[in-house]
Protein backbone atom coordinates (compact mmCIF):
# COMPACT_ATOMS: atom_id res chain seq x y z
CA UNK A 1 0.00 0.00 0.00
CA UNK A 2 2.72 2.47 0.71
CA UNK A 3 4.70 1.15 -2.55
CA UNK A 4 1.52 2.16 -4.32
CA UNK A 5 1.33 5.32 -2.54
CA UNK A 6 4.65 6.33 -3.33
CA UNK A 7 4.22 5.35 -7.06
CA UNK A 8 0.86 7.53 -7.12
CA UNK A 9 3.30 10.37 -5.49
CA UNK A 10 6.05 10.20 -8.28
CA UNK A 11 3.13 9.98 -10.97
CA UNK A 12 1.64 13.51 -9.93
CA UNK A 13 5.67 15.29 -9.55
CA UNK A 14 5.90 13.64 -13.12
CA UNK A 15 2.85 14.74 -14.40
CA UNK A 16 3.02 18.23 -12.58
CA UNK A 17 7.15 19.10 -13.69
CA UNK A 18 6.15 17.72 -17.40
CA UNK A 19 2.96 20.54 -17.50
CA UNK A 20 5.80 23.32 -16.17
CA UNK A 21 8.23 22.50 -18.80
CA UNK A 22 5.57 22.97 -21.37
CA UNK A 23 4.25 26.35 -19.91
CA UNK A 24 7.96 27.37 -19.37
CA UNK A 25 8.50 26.66 -23.24
CA UNK A 26 5.59 28.11 -24.47
CA UNK A 27 6.59 31.19 -22.21
CA UNK A 28 10.14 31.00 -24.29
CA UNK A 29 8.66 30.61 -27.30
CA UNK A 30 6.23 34.11 -26.68
CA UNK A 31 9.52 36.08 -25.82
CA UNK A 32 11.50 34.59 -28.94
CA UNK A 33 8.37 35.65 -31.17
CA UNK A 34 7.82 39.26 -29.40
CA UNK A 35 11.18 39.88 -30.19
CA UNK A 36 11.21 39.11 -33.74
CA UNK A 37 7.78 40.91 -33.90
CA UNK A 38 9.95 44.15 -32.42
CA UNK A 39 12.56 43.52 -35.36
CA UNK A 40 10.08 43.73 -37.68
CA UNK A 41 8.61 47.11 -36.54
CA UNK A 42 11.85 48.02 -36.39
CA UNK A 43 12.46 47.23 -39.95
CA UNK A 44 9.50 49.20 -41.00
CA UNK A 45 10.70 52.32 -38.68
CA UNK A 46 13.66 52.28 -40.95
CA UNK A 47 12.14 51.71 -44.48
CA UNK A 48 9.77 54.20 -43.44
CA UNK A 49 12.66 56.94 -43.73
CA UNK A 50 13.62 56.07 -47.43
CA UNK A 51 12.67 58.51 -49.75
CA UNK A 52 10.57 56.66 -51.88
CA UNK A 53 8.35 55.12 -49.13
CA UNK A 54 7.82 58.27 -48.01
CA UNK A 55 6.81 59.75 -51.74
CA UNK A 56 4.11 57.09 -51.32
CA UNK A 57 3.10 57.76 -48.59
CA UNK A 58 2.11 61.27 -49.07
CA UNK A 59 -0.14 60.19 -51.22
CA UNK A 60 -2.03 58.63 -48.50
CA UNK A 61 -1.76 60.82 -45.85
CA UNK A 62 -3.83 63.77 -46.40
CA UNK A 63 -6.64 60.77 -46.18
CA UNK A 64 -5.50 59.63 -42.84
CA UNK A 65 -5.36 63.66 -41.57
CA UNK A 66 -8.68 63.89 -42.92
CA UNK A 67 -10.05 61.36 -40.94
CA UNK A 68 -8.06 62.80 -37.79
CA UNK A 69 -9.61 65.86 -38.10
CA UNK A 70 -12.98 64.66 -38.43
CA UNK A 71 -12.43 62.49 -34.95
CA UNK A 72 -10.84 65.15 -33.42
CA UNK A 73 -13.99 67.73 -34.32
CA UNK A 74 -16.49 65.16 -33.08
CA UNK A 75 -19.01 67.43 -31.35
CA UNK A 76 -21.09 64.38 -28.97
CA UNK A 77 -17.77 63.55 -27.60
CA UNK A 78 -19.45 62.85 -24.19
CA UNK A 79 -21.69 60.21 -25.54
CA UNK A 80 -17.83 58.11 -26.35
CA UNK A 81 -17.12 58.67 -22.72
CA UNK A 82 -20.14 56.98 -21.73
CA UNK A 83 -20.00 54.36 -24.38
CA UNK A 84 -16.14 53.56 -23.84
CA UNK A 85 -17.24 53.17 -19.69
CA UNK A 86 -19.78 51.10 -21.02
CA UNK A 87 -17.37 48.79 -22.73
CA UNK A 88 -15.28 48.49 -20.33
CA UNK A 89 -18.05 47.81 -17.60
CA UNK A 90 -19.84 44.80 -20.14
CA UNK A 91 -16.25 43.30 -20.87
CA UNK A 92 -16.12 43.02 -17.28
CA UNK A 93 -19.38 41.64 -16.63
CA UNK A 94 -19.19 39.14 -20.15
CA UNK A 95 -15.47 38.34 -20.78
CA UNK A 96 -15.69 38.22 -24.25
CA UNK A 97 -12.38 38.43 -26.47
CA UNK A 98 -14.35 40.30 -28.90
CA UNK A 99 -12.45 43.12 -28.26
CA UNK A 100 -9.38 43.19 -25.74
CA UNK A 101 -8.28 45.68 -23.39
CA UNK A 102 -5.48 47.43 -25.98
CA UNK A 103 -8.50 48.17 -28.19
CA UNK A 104 -10.38 50.06 -25.92
CA UNK A 105 -7.15 52.28 -24.63
CA UNK A 106 -6.54 52.74 -27.99
CA UNK A 107 -9.65 53.68 -29.08
CA UNK A 108 -9.75 56.05 -26.35
CA UNK A 109 -6.68 57.71 -26.92
CA UNK A 110 -7.68 57.76 -30.69
CA UNK A 111 -10.74 60.27 -29.55
CA UNK A 112 -9.42 62.28 -26.89
CA UNK A 113 -6.53 63.70 -25.74
CA UNK A 114 -3.85 62.01 -23.56
CA UNK A 115 -5.16 64.21 -20.80
CA UNK A 116 -8.49 62.98 -21.33
CA UNK A 117 -7.74 59.65 -22.56
CA UNK A 118 -5.28 58.22 -19.60
CA UNK A 119 -7.86 59.08 -16.64
CA UNK A 120 -10.92 57.86 -18.79
CA UNK A 121 -8.97 54.63 -19.34
CA UNK A 122 -7.95 54.70 -15.92
CA UNK A 123 -11.24 54.97 -14.94
CA UNK A 124 -12.45 52.21 -17.05
CA UNK A 125 -9.82 50.04 -16.12
CA UNK A 126 -10.52 50.56 -12.18
CA UNK A 127 -14.33 49.23 -12.66
CA UNK A 128 -13.33 46.16 -14.89
CA UNK A 129 -10.75 44.98 -12.48
CA UNK A 130 -12.95 45.99 -9.59
CA UNK A 131 -16.03 44.17 -10.78
CA UNK A 132 -13.97 41.03 -11.83
CA UNK A 133 -12.46 41.14 -8.16
CA UNK A 134 -15.73 41.63 -6.19
CA UNK A 135 -16.82 38.98 -8.49
CA UNK A 136 -14.40 36.79 -7.38
CA UNK A 137 -15.07 38.04 -3.70
CA UNK A 138 -18.83 36.71 -3.96
CA UNK A 139 -18.02 33.12 -5.28
CA UNK A 140 -15.23 32.61 -2.59
CA UNK A 141 -12.53 30.24 -2.31
CA UNK A 142 -14.49 27.47 -3.01
CA UNK A 143 -14.11 28.55 -6.58
CA UNK A 144 -10.08 29.21 -6.44
CA UNK A 145 -9.99 25.67 -8.19
CA UNK A 146 -12.12 26.17 -10.35
CA UNK A 147 -10.72 29.09 -11.95
CA UNK A 148 -6.90 27.74 -11.84
CA UNK A 149 -8.19 24.42 -13.73
CA UNK A 150 -9.25 26.48 -16.62
CA UNK A 151 -6.24 28.35 -16.36
CA UNK A 152 -3.21 26.63 -17.08
CA UNK A 153 -0.40 29.48 -17.19
CA UNK A 154 -1.82 31.32 -13.94
CA UNK A 155 -2.56 27.57 -11.91
CA UNK A 156 1.01 26.92 -12.75
CA UNK A 157 2.82 30.13 -12.05
CA UNK A 158 0.25 30.86 -8.93
CA UNK A 159 0.95 30.39 -4.97
CA UNK A 160 -2.21 28.67 -4.21
CA UNK A 161 -1.84 29.75 -0.58
CA UNK A 162 -5.17 31.30 -0.45
CA UNK A 163 -3.60 34.83 0.20
CA UNK A 164 -2.20 35.91 -3.48
CA UNK A 165 1.32 37.03 -4.21
CA UNK A 166 1.58 40.96 -4.91
CA UNK A 167 4.29 40.76 -7.01
CA UNK A 168 2.65 37.92 -9.47
CA UNK A 169 0.02 40.12 -9.43
CA UNK A 170 1.94 43.08 -10.94
CA UNK A 171 3.98 40.63 -13.05
CA UNK A 172 0.32 39.04 -14.47
CA UNK A 173 -0.99 42.81 -15.32
CA UNK A 174 2.27 43.70 -16.92
CA UNK A 175 1.85 40.99 -19.55
CA UNK A 176 -0.52 41.22 -22.26
CA UNK A 177 -0.88 37.50 -23.10
CA UNK A 178 -2.03 37.03 -19.42
CA UNK A 179 -6.20 37.18 -19.59
CA UNK A 180 -7.19 39.77 -16.57
CA UNK A 181 -10.22 38.56 -16.34
CA UNK A 182 -9.65 34.92 -14.18
CA UNK A 183 -6.90 36.77 -12.67
CA UNK A 184 -8.78 39.59 -11.17
CA UNK A 185 -11.27 36.74 -9.85
CA UNK A 186 -8.72 34.59 -8.31
CA UNK A 187 -7.31 37.21 -6.69
CA UNK A 188 -10.91 38.23 -5.20
CA UNK A 189 -11.57 34.89 -4.49
CA UNK A 190 -8.54 34.57 -2.30
CA UNK A 191 -9.58 37.42 -0.57
CA UNK A 192 -6.60 39.84 -1.56
CA UNK A 193 -6.88 43.08 0.18
CA UNK A 194 -8.91 45.32 -2.57
CA UNK A 195 -6.46 48.55 -1.65
CA UNK A 196 -3.14 46.63 -2.80
CA UNK A 197 -4.99 44.72 -5.71
CA UNK A 198 -6.21 47.53 -7.28
CA UNK A 199 -3.36 49.57 -6.90
CA UNK A 200 -0.94 46.64 -8.03
CA UNK A 201 -3.57 45.77 -10.82
CA UNK A 202 -3.08 49.56 -12.37
CA UNK A 203 0.67 49.97 -11.86
CA UNK A 204 1.03 46.80 -13.62
CA UNK A 205 -0.84 47.66 -16.33
CA UNK A 206 0.36 51.31 -16.37
CA UNK A 207 3.18 50.38 -18.99
CA UNK A 208 0.82 49.17 -21.58
CA UNK A 209 -2.34 51.68 -20.77
CA UNK A 210 1.49 54.28 -21.73
CA UNK A 211 2.35 52.49 -25.07
CA UNK A 212 -1.52 51.76 -26.15
CA UNK A 213 -1.95 55.88 -25.40
CA UNK A 214 0.75 56.75 -27.99
CA UNK A 215 -0.54 54.44 -30.38
CA UNK A 216 -3.93 55.80 -30.05
CA UNK A 217 -2.94 59.43 -30.72
CA UNK A 218 -0.91 58.46 -33.83
CA UNK A 219 -2.93 55.71 -35.54
CA UNK A 220 -3.79 58.53 -38.43
CA UNK A 221 -0.23 58.41 -38.68
CA UNK A 222 1.11 54.75 -38.93
CA UNK A 223 4.61 55.64 -40.55
CA UNK A 224 5.82 57.67 -37.97
CA UNK A 225 8.32 57.25 -35.25
CA UNK A 226 5.45 58.06 -32.78
CA UNK A 227 3.64 54.88 -33.85
CA UNK A 228 5.88 52.34 -34.76
CA UNK A 229 8.28 52.91 -31.46
CA UNK A 230 5.57 51.98 -29.26
CA UNK A 231 4.63 48.56 -30.98
CA UNK A 232 8.95 48.26 -30.64
CA UNK A 233 8.63 48.94 -26.73
CA UNK A 234 5.48 46.94 -26.05
CA UNK A 235 7.05 43.81 -28.01
CA UNK A 236 9.98 44.20 -26.33
CA UNK A 237 8.18 44.47 -22.74
CA UNK A 238 6.03 41.08 -23.59
CA UNK A 239 9.42 39.29 -24.68
CA UNK A 240 11.03 40.67 -20.78
CA UNK A 241 8.16 39.99 -18.94
CA UNK A 242 7.36 36.33 -20.09
CA UNK A 243 11.19 35.41 -20.47
CA UNK A 244 11.00 36.64 -16.41
CA UNK A 245 7.84 34.47 -16.01
CA UNK A 246 9.28 31.89 -17.07
CA UNK A 247 12.45 32.32 -15.16
CA UNK A 248 10.22 32.63 -11.60
CA UNK A 249 8.60 29.40 -12.66
CA UNK A 250 11.60 27.63 -12.76
CA UNK A 251 12.93 28.91 -9.39
CA UNK A 252 9.61 27.81 -7.62
CA UNK A 253 9.75 24.30 -8.65
CA UNK A 254 13.11 24.03 -7.72
CA UNK A 255 12.52 25.23 -4.34
CA UNK A 256 9.67 22.81 -4.35
CA UNK A 257 11.62 19.96 -5.21
CA UNK A 258 14.14 21.24 -2.80
CA UNK A 259 12.20 21.23 0.13
CA UNK A 260 10.22 18.30 -1.02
Amino acid sequence: MKEANKITKTNKKTVKKSREDHIRSLLYIVSVLSLILAVVFIVLLVLSKISYVQQWYQTYIKYLLEAERSVETMDDKASVFVIIIFLYVFKAIFPIQFYPLSVLCAITSTVFPAYFSLPINLAGLSAFFSIRYYWGRRVGSDAIQSILKKNVTIRTVIESDGKGNPWLLALFRLIPSIPPNPVSKLYGAMGFVYRDYIILSLLGFLPQLITYTFIGRNVFNPLSAAFLVPFILLFVLISISTFALSKILKIQYRRKSTHG
